[in-house]
């Protein structure tokens, strides 16, 4: 857990140290200058730094200072459980890594994945250590790939259901998926956080963690969700920038109680919750069955240190979305 002193590409010596209260403003910033998304751009909003990484086992964050001491870079690092092919494990995963905008493209994202693992991932003998990440952020695939000798990419999808429109589920015949989300460790200062219903299906309250805004669209996305609307004879309006998204996301959704969505959307509608998002593979059963209804579907990559197969069944817990 201590600090390292790195000198990059443009002979500008930084500092990883590990994060400290007095970071904290000037890390909420940096998030801030970091959006999401290319075509419609979203902005993290959330009270705390940690709001999410206190809700795992344990957790580290690390926070790159430039000369002046001055936050320009973070990552942070968790304990967490995962299921592969039935052996539960103890995994590390990394997530919330922001760089300025200034500092990209020097190695300073590869020094803080290193650290990472040097000081929070090795010493608890976490493994596999993994991230998630859209599989159109084509910079964090090539970091990856130079941060760790073997890497393997498990594909899986988010699909974005609109409350307000509604979820229908249709009929399919196909086998048990391989992918699964869950929560793995349940303990009783995370019941705040996530409810259940009568037919066992997960509610995780995404937005109690972080919520997205969108801060701009682009007249490309605009013209593209117009065109979509008159092919399909929609009635969809697109949200204005400024718009807070409020979103759950759903876990343990099984052939049990998936029939049950078009009424947990509809009563999450009323309850004001705006979107509800689902996490499968592309093309098994619940894709199949949901993917109509989806608002917006995108591809992900679970990146591995440990090989990973699309034919594995792996149960990924709900916290790591």
């Amino acid at each position: 857990m201590g600090s390292t002193l790195v000198e990059n590409r443009m002979q500008e010596s930084f500092q990883i140290v590990p994060y400290s209260p007095e970071y904290e403003e000037a890390l909420l910033e940096l998030e801030r200058t970091s959006p999401q998304g290319y075509l419609v751009k979203l902005q993290t909003v959330r009270e705390h730094f940690h709001s999410r990484a206190q809700l795992f086992d344990d957790y580290q964050s690390y926070v790159a200072l430039d000369q002046a001491g001055t936050p320009i870079a973070s990552a942070i690092g968790a304990q967490v459980p995962m299921l592969h092919n039935g052996q539960l494990t103890d995994a590390g995963y990394g997530f919330n890594a922001r760089v300025a905008p200034s500092y990209r493209n020097h190695g300073l994202g590869r020094e803080l994945a290193a650290h990472l693992a040097t000081h929070f991932f090795e010493p608890k003998q976490l493994r596999p250590q993994f991230t998630t990440l859209r599989t159109s952020n084509l910079p964090v695939l090539k970091l990856l790939s130079k941060s760790y000798r073997n890497t393997s990419q498990y594909e899986f999808a988010y699909l974005t259901f609109s409350t307000a429109r509604g979820i229908k589920v249709q009929p399919v015949t196909d086998a048990k998926p391989n992918f699964h989300i869950d929560l793995l460790s349940c303990h009783t200062r995370l019941q705040d956080y996530f409810q259940m219903t009568d037919d066992g299906l997960g509610l995780w309250k995404t937005y109690q963690v972080y919520q997205l805004k969108i801060t701009s669209i682009s007249p490309l996305a605009r013209a593209s969700f117009w065109m979509e609307n008159l092919l399909k004879n929609n009635q969809r309006v697109m949200p204005e920038p400024d718009v807070v998204l409020k979103t759950m996301t759903a876990f343990n959704l099984n052939e049990t109680n998936i029939h049950t969505l078009p009424a947990v959307a509809l009563q999450l509608y009323k309850e004001g919750i705006n979107y509800l998002q689902i996490c499968c593979q592309p093309d098994d059963y619940v894709y199949k069955a949901l993917h109509r209804s989806a608002l917006n579907v995108y591809g992900y990559y679970l990146v591995s240190t440990d090989k990973l197969s699309p034919k594995d069944t792996l149960t990924l817990d709900i916290r790591c979305l």
